[in-house]
């Protein structure tokens, strides 16, 4: 008798013990949204493009960015460091490509009738990050419209990004 009670026990016990150890992993795999908006220029000096942007986002709230881009016939590849107001920062490596397109309906810094534009798509995947988002992992697309017309050694661009990250905690 003793041993079927026990068995009645252990086994359902043993059952949630299992069903919580193994939703644990995936509840750390929570996604939420990370996107948002912002300005900024470009810095041109063939082959390479340095992106400086402010904006608001997701996670981040008001933030600052800079990425690096070395330009090739197929497109370009560099590193992103994303700063928010606290300092707070995450790092990505970036894939990207463009495409000439007619004037975007976001406004660019410096825009002037007749300017020709490149609608630039980078793929940012994070690599690490401090502060609140040390642990971070995801990845995210980013949309730029770049103004071809080079005013004062830079080209204007309005930006939007939007991906999923797992923030650290997501579990808790």
């Amino acid at each position: 008798m003793k041993t079927i009670t026990r068995t009645r026990i252990y086994l359902p016990m043993a059952g949630m013990i299992l069903t919580v150890a193994l939703a644990l992993p995936a509840a750390a795999q929570t996604e939420v949204p990370f996107q948002g908006t912002f300005q900024g220029d470009d810095a041109v000096s063939l082959p390479t493009i340095t992106q400086s942007i402010t904006g608001v986002g997701t996670l981040v709230g008001q933030f600052s960015s800079i990425t690096v881009l070395t330009i090739g016939p197929s497109g370009g590849t560099g590193t992103g460091h994303w700063i928010a107001a606290n300092g707070d920062s995450i790092d990505t490596t970036v894939v990207g490509s463009g495409e000439h397109v007619p004037m975007p309906s976001c406004q660019v810094v410096g825009a002037q009738p007749g300017d020709t534009y490149n609608k630039v798509t980078q793929i940012h995947t994070i690599t690490g990050g401090t502060g609140r988002f040390a642990g971070v992992q995801g990845s995210f697309t980013l949309t730029k419209y770049h103004n071809v017309v080079l005013r004062n050694g830079t080209n204007g661009t309005c930006v939007s990004y939007s991906g999923f990250v797992t923030p650290p905690g997501a579990a808790h």
